[in-house]
């Protein structure tokens, strides 16, 4: 079921979509005639939680801030209650099992960046420290490379299993069934 696609740089929502009540109310709320916000409201929700966004690469906070700042929203954007409504309604509809194991293995490798970066910095201090003669601050930086190493040398193995499992996701939601004239299946039809 593909719920949201991209076209060109535009996020183009499937109209099925606006048929659950969740959306319908989300698409109610917005007064404008020509229902412009909705459309930023709906960006901001393919943006921040759909895997195949290019902002998964960040963690919610920071991913938060600038789907915000790309979108052109107020930096005090919070979420209406019918929004939070259709962003749970969102991830219940698009979560599966290989979602979820993609989207926890890609978080387990923003972890592991982030593990290298404290990692490089305590090794830098500990170098910059070399002084202090109480302590021995070179062997504590060669345990600390050490680690590091051991983490860098499992990252190429995540970072196959999370292209196989982008692959197993494409596959899995590119099982719609075509049907006459090259469309595609609908949510709702049979």
């Amino acid at each position: 079921m593909s719920l949201f696609r991209t076209e060109g740089f535009t996020v183009v929502v499937d109209p099925e979509l606006k048929l659950i009540k969740e959306f319908k109310d989300l698409i109610a709320e917005d007064k404008a005639r020509d229902k412009r916000n909705v459309t930023i409201w709906l960006a901001y929700i393919y943006h921040m939680y759909d895997y195949k966004s290019p902002y998964q690469l960040y963690d919610e906070k920071e991913r938060h801030l600038r789907v915000t700042r790309d979108l052109s929203l107020p930096a005090d954007f919070r979420h209406t209650k019918r929004m939070v409504l259709a962003i749970e309604k969102y991830k219940e509809l698009r979560t599966t099992p290989t979602v979820k194991t993609l989207i926890t293995t890609r978080q387990a490798l923003t972890s592991a960046e982030k593990a290298i970066q404290a990692l490089t910095h305590k090794i830098e201090i500990l170098l910059v420290d070399n002084e202090n003669e109480e302590r021995d601050t070179v062997s504590e930086a060669v345990k600390s490379v050490t680690k590091l190493l051991e983490i860098a040398e499992r990252l190429p193995k995540m970072a196959d299993i999370i292209a196989n499992l982008e692959d197993r996701v494409k596959k899995e939601q590119g099982g719609e069934s075509k049907i006459r004239g090259g469309g595609i299946k609908g949510m709702f039809e049979d």
